[in-house]
């Protein structure tokens, strides 16, 4: 009866993903929700996934960046909604309609894994089903209905579910189903994998008692599995990471934090809420919905209202402690209303320079106000569910406001939890804290459900009342309409045949990128195109250099096999990149049809490059004068030289050797400086630096290419010359350019002197 039960309520919630998609589920084939970004590349993961075995070198270097190596890496791999996409490719789906299958799959899957959490500490469905609903239909997740990893989060109410099914019985096959869950979960993203494990400190430190030290070892072990499991793909990811040294920088992490406001903004496609929409930061939409809100807002208050007693001293010191968090809250809203400001008090000087200081200690003194107040204190010794979530709610809130919560761009905090976990190395690969919404909706979700399951409501009219708010739920995560662009053309497939590689243009901008790797999936070439996460070091360069045409731009990409290049002429209507491909000298123009043209470009020979002994230089100087050798010589790219212009003709550097030796190559490290390399570089060399010679006069691009694929974190030029007798090298810009001169380590290589 139970199986059953579920059953329905899992037809319930795949009628209503198909009632709020329509009418996605009558083009399956032909397009894909919300843009062609996010889901095009899903598209094109979820194909790799099932056509190469996974964990394999050719699956880790995946089909774009090419030549670059660990694309697959470079954002979530998607091995876990695979686990739908991939046997309906087998069975003979198409790419997009099994990752339109696998989309709609997503929502009746968390829905009901929510429903079976829910259900299990409460025993109601009808308080499970609010759940449910709120958790899978709510207003953040439908307003990231492009980004499929996000959808999947059904593997965290399991794992839960599994948990407090172990604490109540201690049967071992629930910790199997946990560490599945787990696995699944890391398998589907690695943002809810890294998230949910903070909930779950949060969960055992709750529920599982210091002395149950069985439960503790038990729950250990099967996480510890899990991790097993996980194991070849987390050291996957950190040796691409280190290779490429992908970090995120802390500007961009705080950019895509949530705020004090974000918990009241929502998609602009919002049926009820779209006015609330900020369409400048759409990772700020965490509106969670207004009914769930309000059953766990009456709930919390019911259960308040429900645990008044007898007061002990504790609820003193928790009273005059939230009076202290209110006056530190009011010093903090002073500094903001009416800085500049300082006051000297009894020997402490109190000011407006940093309000989000007191504002710190006052959520610190609230905290623990909350926590030696009876009510919580009687729920954490009971290990009430109801107080658990409600508490992991406003900490999983806290922790998606990332390392710098702001209000109207304004810093409130310092040093809040999620700059904590970003000392924890694995956290530099993550970008957007304001993910923890989905964990935020799911503790609110269960919030919500227990509190309705202790409504002291019956029969007819609680029937009535689960009906209203079950409507109110959905109406709150409903959308006007759901954008369905269709796909992409595709090109003849045969005239990728014999070509290495497939390189099309314009290149750079993000769907025309997707677009060419979701043709790949056609013609089962490499793309030197690519969209990820991360972006592998040369493609800033070639970005740079196609953008201002340098006939070196495609030297390296070319130097593994012949490329193909396809000029889209919708995107090229004034002829420019076809006149630019057909100056280039080892193009050759192959054909055109009404949209394309298509040119061959042979293999490019890399320059060699000597190998002997690198020479000690004794000085340094730019156009200013002398600069520091040892930042230049101290294998260290980040401390640097670089022009304070950018870049002009005449801009010189010059390195002394100390003595006459014969010099055969001159290495430039540009480092995470990827655009600001030489474009084209002058080298000349001298005995007495009165008279000089002109030895190289080279575009870099190519070079910097190559070296970026050589060395991603160093990006060492090495540029090649004749074998002469100098003292002397000079270097010097022949080409001006946008970007800055940048030189993070320098080198000149020597050979003996011929006998």
């Amino acid at each position: 009866m139970k199986l059953r039960a579920f059953a329905g309520w899992f037809a319930a919630y795949s009628v209503i993903t198909l009632l709020l998609t329509y009418p996605l589920v009558l083009h399956l084939s032909t397009v894909v929700p919300h843009d062609l970004g996010d889901p095009l590349l899903n598209v094109c993961l979820l194909w790799w996934n099932a056509h190469v075995l996974p964990l394999t070198e050719r699956w880790w270097n995946g089909f774009a960046f090419y030549p670059a190596t660990g694309f697959l890496a470079y954002s979530d791999h998607r091995l876990g909604e695979s686990l739908i996409a991939t046997p309906l490719q087998w069975l003979g789906s198409s790419p997009v309609t099994a990752f339109n299958l696998t989309l709609l799959a997503l929502s009746p899957l968390c829905a009901i894994c929510a429903h079976w959490l829910a259900f299990t500490l409460t025993g109601r469905h009808d308080a499970a089903a609010l759940c449910g609903l709120a958790y899978a239909f709510s207003p953040y997740r439908i307003g990231h209905i492009e980004h499929l990893e996000l959808l999947a989060g059904f593997g965290m109410p399991a794992a839960l579910a599994s948990l407090h099914r172990y604490l109540a019985g201690r049967r071992p096959e629930w910790l199997i189903v946990f560490a599945l869950a787990v696995v699944v979960t890391g398998l589907c993203t690695a943002y809810y994998l890294l998230f949910f494990s903070v909930l779950l400190v949060l969960w055992i430190a709750w529920f599982v008692r210091p002395r149950d030290s069985r439960s503790l070892a038990s729950i250990g072990a099967a996480c510890g599995a899990a991790a097993l499991v996980l194991l070849p793909i987390a050291i996957g990811y950190l040796r691409i990471h280190r290779r490429f040294g992908f970090v995120r920088p802390a500007n961009e992490v705080i950019e895509l934090s949530g705020d004090l406001l974000s918990p009241v903004t929502t998609v602009s496609t919002s049926l009820l809420w779209g006015w609330l929409a900020r369409p400048d930061k759409p990772e700020l939409h965490l509106f969670p919905g207004l009914t769930i809100v309000a059953i766990a807002i009456i709930g919390a208050v019911v259960a308040w209202r429900s645990t008044r007693g007898v007061r002990d001293r504790l609820d003193r010191i928790s009273r005059w402690t939230l009076i202290l968090a209110g006056g530190l809250a009011a010093i903090a809203d002073c500094g903001w209303a009416f800085a500049p400001w300082r006051v000297d008090l009894i020997g402490v000087r109190i000011s407006s320079d940093a309000p989000f200081k007191p504002m710190s200690l006052a959520l610190i003194a609230a905290v623990v106000a909350v926590a030696l107040s009876s009510p919580v204190r009687r729920a954490y010794a009971q290990r009430s569910p109801l107080g658990f979530y409600l508490l992991a709610t406003f900490v999983m809130f806290l922790c998606s406001l990332g390392p710098r919560p702001r209000l109207m761009d304004h810093q409130i905090l310092y040093e809040p939890p999620y700059a904590w976990l970003m000392r924890v190395p694995i956290f530099g690969s993550i970008r957007a804290p304001a993910r923890f919404a989905m964990l935020t909706i799911l503790c609110l979700s269960v919030t919500g459900a227990l509190a309705f399951s202790r409504f002291s409501v019956e029969g007819i009219r609680r029937r009535v009342l689960a009906a209203a708010l079950m409507i109110g739920i959905l109406a709150d995560g409903w959308v006007r309409v759901l954008a369905l662009p269709t796909l992409p053309a595709v090109w003849p497939s045969e005239h990728a045949a014999g070509f290495a590689a497939v390189i099309e243009l314009p290149l750079g901008d993000l769907y025309d990128d997707v677009a060419a790797m979701y043709r790949a999936m056609s013609h089962r070439r490499p793309v030197v195109n690519g969209f990820a996460g991360f972006e592998p070091t040369h493609y800033y360069t070639l970005k740079t250099a196609l953008q201002e045409h340098d006939s070196a731009a495609l030297d390296a990409v070319s130097s593994t096999g012949p490329l193909l290049i396809v000029i889209d002429r919708q995107r090229d209507s004034d002829r420019q990149w076809e006149s630019y491909v057909s100056s280039l000298p080892r193009a050759a123009r192959l054909g055109d049809d009404e949209r394309y043209v298509f040119f061959a470009m042979s293999p490019s020979v890399p320059p060699e490059v000597c190998r002997g002994t690198r020479l000690p230089i004794a000085a340094v100087a730019d156009n200013r004068g002398s600069i520091d050798v040892a930042a230049l010589t101290d294998a260290n790219v980040y401390t640097r030289w670089t022009t304070a212009h950018s870049q002009r003709q005449g801009d010189l550097l010059t390195i002394d050797l100390g003595r006459t030796s014969r010099v055969c190559a001159v290495t430039l490290s540009v480092g995470e400086f990827r655009k600001n390399y030489p474009r084209l570089l002058l080298v000349d060399t001298s005995s007495d630096a009165i008279h000089w010679a002109a030895q190289s006069s080279i575009r870099t691009a190519a070079l910097t290419m190559r070296a970026a694929l050589t060395d991603p974190k160093a990006v060492a030029i090495d540029v090649a010359l004749l074998p002469v007798d100098a003292r002397f090298v000079r270097l010097g810009i022949g080409e001006a350019a946008g970007d800055a001169w940048v030189v993070g380590e320098i080198s000149v290589t020597g050979v003996p002197s011929p006998e």
